[in-house]
């Protein structure tokens, strides 16, 4: 899986409280299937606002709701508020990105895209939703739907490769599946 790659614009070293920030605009993406009288998680994985009401993930995370009628996208924040449907704006499978219109209004804080980042060594910090902490801590897919704070790993930029379509930022930062989409 891959990681979607937001830097925020925030000192070289960010401040764990800037980090803490950051991550309410972080949000757990649930592929939802309805069966006429439940709502069963399918799958999920990260995103993050760009704007109060938009949020971006990796185009395979919500890949399987592409035109599946009976499957829908759920967007739960990280912190209070209640769960809610998300509409597929962009998707675009050849850069793995997706944009997703929440269908009420979350007023989510948005995340910065820098343009520019520092290619060399320095410290960052992926967060997202690992499905191996959620089993870890006993979740069940139930739980899914629950406000729940992301987790955030530490690590190191560990090198870079530029290429005709897009440039890699290589990482050292432990994420896992459901991480996809998710900032660094």
């Amino acid at each position: 899986s891959l990681l979607l790659l937001a830097f925020l614009t925030l000192p070289a070293r960010a401040d764990q409280s800037d980090i803490d920030a950051a991550s309410r605009g972080v949000v757990r993406i649930v592929i939802i299937e309805d069966d006429g009288t439940q709502l069963y998680p399918i799958s999920h994985g990260t995103g993050f606002a760009v704007s109060p009401e938009m949020v971006v993930t990796n185009a395979h995370v919500v890949a399987e709701a592409q035109g599946d009628k009976n499957l829908s996208i759920g967007i739960v924040p990280s912190d209070g508020g209640a769960a809610i449907y998300g509409r597929l704006v962009a998707y675009s499978p050849r850069n793995d990105l997706a944009l997703v219109a929440t269908t009420a209004p979350m007023h989510l804080p948005p995340l910065t895209i820098a343009s520019n980042p520092d290619e060399s060594s320095g410290a960052v910090t992926a967060v997202g939703y690992p499905v191996n902490v959620d089993r870890a801590q006993g979740l069940n897919m139930q739980d899914l739907f629950n406000a729940t704070p992301p987790v955030q790993s530490h690590g190191f930029l560990a090198g870079h490769r530029p290429s005709r379509e897009f440039d890699t930022l290589l990482h050292t930062a432990p994420i896992g599946r459901g991480n996809s989409g998710g900032p660094l």
